[in-house]
């Protein structure tokens, strides 16, 4: 009987515990890409070129990963939801460094131009090779950041 008692108060703390940690969980803010210490701190080429050299090795070292880029804005395009997505990269290649940027983000509020040189945050999501059209090195969540 004092064994079935034992066993009962611990599948109930297990489960309360498990409750917590889930609520935690599920109520936990994104990341402030804007005031977040960046785990990498690159050039728009010298992270094109990391991807380039080695996919997987360099897929391994910043997917997921908060990483801040600087470089020449070479393209602007907004979506018809009125998202925002800056192309950072003017080099000879067809490699550029896409950045979809955090929703807070607005070109009235921060305006940005062609050309300028602009540092940005987020988060790296990955390599799209295409040999024809020209690969993409994919920030999402991105933050400008003003130095």
């Amino acid at each position: 009987m004092k064994n079935k008692k034992i066993l009962l108060l611990f599948i109930v703390v297990a489960a309360l515990a498990g409750a917590f940690y889930a609520y935690r969980e599920y109520n936990r803010p994104p990341l402030d890409t804007s005031s977040a210490t960046p785990d990498a701190e690159l050039t728009g080429a010298e992270l094109i070129a990391a991807f380039e050299q080695d996919e997987t090795g360099a897929t391994s070292r910043f997917a997921g990963k908060l990483v801040r880029v600087q470089d020449v804005l070479s393209d602007l395009a907004v979506d018809e939801s009125g998202s925002y997505t800056l192309v950072l990269g003017a080099g000879p290649g067809s490699t550029v460094v896409r950045c979809s940027m955090d929703s807070a983000f607005s070109v009235t509020a921060t305006p940005v131009t062609k050309g300028e040189k602009i540092t940005l945050q987020g988060v790296c999501s990955g390599y799209n090779k295409d040999e024809l059209l020209g690969s993409d090195v994919i920030l999402v969540r991105c933050a400008l950041i003003k130095e």
